[in-house]
């Protein structure tokens, strides 16, 4: 049994979230605004209301686990760190007690909990599937989750969790917003100082829990390239090309996109984890049953993987692994009006919208997280086009030499 909670002091905000009674939370402030301390103090209650039962502490990475959301819950609660077993990232404090630790970037580590409370820090920085795992992680138990984190993208929780909340469509749904200038220890110069330095866009998402669009993505689709599911695209397509991004702990994924009057369309897409090479090659089957035969594009990094699929009959294309020219290659449709999406592509929309440069340095390649689906698009639509030559496997360059 953990030791008997502390006595602390919520500002109102916090108190407000702190209480809140639906099945999922949502705190989404600005930088030490207080949304991880909340947190702490909140997984801390749980212990206490369920002295037999299982908890789940998620975070983004295993590096932001270790180094912020553990470091955190240990300051506050210190001895509850003897209890703590690295290696297997478990919290046993008895043998009816556990807490386990895990890192949202793998969602195979916690797929097999049955939770009766999840608190997710930074749950912003997730991938859609791991917010998919982890409510399914409290489906037998009817535990509360609550997510803490600062406004990132126009991703899923944005689509998924914002927009049904604030349209009053999910009643499971309670959704708490505020400035970090609502913490009272925050400084408030500070707080003008970087409402000067920043843009408009930077500053309501990291100092006021506002949903804006992130600086640095690589692709800035439109709000009217997302289209609902037309079957006369489907079935008028004169070409369906497939990309396959291999995967097991990471997820698989696979891409469809169709060809259908000067357009190419993002028409469907699979994205899933623990997936063997059988299983990849029959959701391809599945796809080409439910559309047609096309070309084929995998990631060429795992030939044993393509053998297998064309043991199959399935011969794939030559796929450029070219990141600057395959990305700078999408850009052209994306920006010239060619590339469309079905609307019902949630995992792809996700991506999109936070596949981004570690900075505005375009020069720069993607971070790569989350980015399954944007590699199945750059596999195919460069692919594509450049299938019938051998592409150098050097980038040339040619100057003029003085005389």
């Amino acid at each position: 049994m953990p030791p008997k909670a502390k006595k602390i002091r919520f500002f109102k905000q916090q108190m407000a979230a702190f209480k809140f009674k639906t099945q999922f939370g949502i705190v989404c402030a600005g930088k030490q605004s207080g949304k991880t301390f909340l947190g702490v103090y909140w997984a801390g209650s749980k212990l206490h209301e369920f002295p037999k039962g299982v908890g789940l502490i998620l975070a983004p990475t295993y590096k932001i686990l270790q180094s912020s959301t553990l470091r955190k819950f240990f300051s506050e609660f210190p001895p509850y760190k003897k209890y703590y077993k690295e290696q297997k990232q478990e919290i046993v404090f008895s043998p009816d007690l556990t807490v386990f630790c895990r890192s949202a970037d793998n969602p195979l580590s916690f797929e097999g909990i049955t939770a009766n409370w999840i608190w997710a820090d930074e749950i912003g920085m997730f991938s859609r599937l791991a917010w998919i795992t982890m409510r399914g992680r409290v489906a037998m138990t009817g535990g509360q989750v609550l997510g803490t984190t600062t406004a990132y993208n126009l991703g899923w929780l944005y689509k998924d969790y914002y927009i049904p909340w604030r349209d009053g469509l999910d009643k499971s749904l309670s959704f708490f917003e505020w400035e970090s200038v609502a913490n009272p220890k925050f400084p408030k110069i500070f707080f003008e100082q970087e409402r000067m330095r920043l843009s408009k866009e930077e500053f309501d998402r990291m100092y006021r829990g506002k949903f804006t669009k992130m600086t640095g993505l690589v692709y800035d689709l439109k709000p009217s390239q997302i289209i609902p599911p037309d079957p006369k695209i489907i079935n008028g397509a004169d070409k369906i090309i497939y990309g396959i991004d291999w995967g097991f702990k990471n997820p698989a994924a696979i891409l469809v996109l169709a060809h259908y009057n000067f357009d190419w369309y993002v028409i469907d897409e699979w994205k899933s984890a623990g997936k063997t090479t059988k299983e990849i090659i029959q959701q391809l089957k599945d796809f080409i049953q439910k559309y047609r035969k096309g070309s084929y594009y995998p990631d060429p990094a795992e030939p044993d993987r393509i053998l297998e699929m064309e043991m199959e009959g399935l011969i794939s294309g030559k796929v450029s692994k070219n990141i600057r020219a395959g990305v700078s290659h999408v850009n052209q449709f994306i920006k010239s009006n060619h590339l469309f999406v079905f609307n019902t592509c949630s995992f792809f929309l996700d991506e999109i919208n936070t596949y981004h440069y570690p900075s505005d340095d375009s020069a720069e390649l993607p971070v790569k997280t989350n980015d399954h689906l944007m590699d199945c698009l750059r596999y195919a639509l460069y692919s594509y086009k450049f299938e019938s030559f051998e592409e150098p496997k050097e980038d040339y360059y040619f100057g003029v030499l003085s005389g």
